[in-house]
């Protein structure tokens, strides 16, 4: 087995005549209600274990210290994190068990196309939660392949060779081992999803609900998975879709009177989930939003009032944090796709198409887009336009802007890191006045692919664990 499927009963009850799905509708509801994210966590852990997030310690006892404490495994990035954190009574074990959460997903999802072509009902809406489906699957296997393989540009490893995750295309529940299929075929095989999604969603022509996947959805994340590939002109052609169809950004200008990530924000493609999605509880009463990140946001940004909170010195009897997020402030819809990213995709492309080629017509568009976000992002007054530089330094300025724009949000950061090279990283641990751990993950450490859960190796005797460094990760 993969995982422990929580959806084998259902599975198995399919041969009860009384309960066999025959209609799309049918099909769609297993998809709405078990494929889609809804309420599940996805990779909370991930915001422990990047740049953007930093230790601060407190004055007086804090309830968040005790919230962190259970989760500081996976702060130090250690190689058996999740154990660790079982081992300390953490109550996130299980959501940081992405590999259990995301597999339980694929199982739905394939119970869906798996049956849907034999539906009864309309043709249009079969083809729309077939679609929906095979942009979910790719999905999934995008994060996993991200997750628990190198990746995809690592010029160490060959993506055709490196052991990547198993491909479970079928809704069957069987007890079998599935050995790991390489990088290359998991990215192959979320292309094909990816393209025949995107053939079937853009048929439909109807006016949807964006907690729905779409055809423009279905564009932003081929668009994801191109960069990720360093396919250039892929990136480009997706990205054009994206923005011919979806090119609003919302004016922090005018002020905004939802959260930038929400659903009713102006450039929301896709909303799921929910206040639950990626947050540890506590843990943020200690553990926010860090230096390392504000200090890169000019003081006039306006995202310095719409992405962050800063708390003065006099605010620390009562606010331990220097800085805490302030992208999530409705208990509703809680992570989004949005607009900006096919932005910053297109201009990160172009660029490294004028870097490799000299097409100095693409490092042009590359910075109308980045000035275009921008513009949506400082008044008027304080709006310095980006002019041409090297290569190299629109390079720079352009992952800068990611790292701002996207922050916190479905583990850019993290994967971004990863597809850079995978840089050294410090986190600093003030567990007594006077007295700090710092713990280091190293250049292209082996914990930047995280390790495969110990209860799905014993499930599986045919997978193989990942290196890992050996023994506890030690202080500095």
């Amino acid at each position: 087995m993969l995982s422990n499927i929580s959806c084998k009963k259902f599975l198995e009850e399919r041969s009860q005549s009384d309960i066999i799905p025959t209609t799309v509708m049918d099909f769609g509801d297993i998809l709405a209600t078990g494929g889609y994210p809804n309420g599940i966590k996805l990779m909370p852990h991930l915001n422990l274990m990047t740049d953007d997030v930093e230790y601060y310690a407190s004055i007086a006892p804090n309830p968040g210290d005790e919230a962190f404490y259970v989760n500081y495994p996976a702060f130090q990035w250690q190689p058996d994190f999740i154990d660790a954190c079982r081992q300390s009574m953490s109550p996130n074990v299980n959501d940081f068990d992405s590999w259990s959460v995301f597999y339980s997903k694929l199982m739905r999802v394939n119970v869906v196309l798996q049956y849907i072509d034999g539906a009864i009902g309309d043709a249009k809406e079969r083809d729309k939660v077939k679609g929906e489906a095979l942009a979910l699957r790719a999905w999934y296997y995008f994060l996993l392949v991200n997750l628990y393989a190198h990746p995809y540009n690592d010029p160490a490893v060959d993506p055709a060779t490196s052991p990547g995750v198993p491909l479970k295309l079928d809704g069957n529940v069987i007890e079998e081992t599935i050995v790991r299929s390489s990088v290359k075929e998991v990215y192959d095989q979320i292309g094909k999803d990816l393209e025949q999604a995107i053939a079937l969603l853009e048929r439909d022509d109807r006016i949807g609900s964006n907690l729905f996947m779409d055809d423009v959805a279905a564009h932003l994340l081929a668009s994801r998975v191109a960069l990720y590939k360093e396919d250039w002109e892929a990136v480009v052609r997706h990205a054009d879709y994206v923005l011919e169809r979806h090119p609003q950004l919302a004016d922090l200008n005018n002020g905004i009177t939802t959260s930038i990530v929400h659903r009713d924000n102006a450039e929301t493609i896709w909303a799921y989930g929910n206040h639950r999605v990626t947050d540890i509880m506590g843990v943020t009463l200690v553990a926010d939003f860090s230096h390392d990140l504000a200090n890169t946001f000019d003081e006039k940004d306006l995202r310095s009032q719409y992405y962050y909170y800063y708390f003065p010195p006099e605010m620390k009897p009562f606010i331990t944090v220097d800085y805490g997020i302030n992208k999530y402030v409705e208990s509703q819809w809680y992570l989004t796709w949005r607009s900006s990213e096919a932005y910053l995709n297109r201009a990160e492309a172009k660029i490294q198409l004028f870097r490799k080629k000299g097409d100095a017509a693409g490092a042009q568009q590359a910075l109308s887009d980045l000035n275009t976000l921008r513009q949506h992002r400082f008044a008027p007054a304080d709006f310095v336009p980006w002019a041409m530089d090297t290569g190299d330094q629109l390079l720079k300025m352009c992952r800068e802007e990611r790292r701002r724009e996207l922050c916190f949000e479905e583990g850019h950061r993290w994967f971004d890191l990863r597809r850079y090279g995978m840089p050294e990283i410090r986190h600093v641990y003030a567990y007594a006045p006077g007295r700090t751990d710092i713990y280091v993950l190293k250049a292209r450490d082996p914990q930047y692919t995280l390790p495969i859960p110990l209860e799905v190796l014993q499930r599986n005797r045919a997978l193989q664990q990942n290196p890992q460094i050996s023994g506890a990760r030690k202080p500095e």
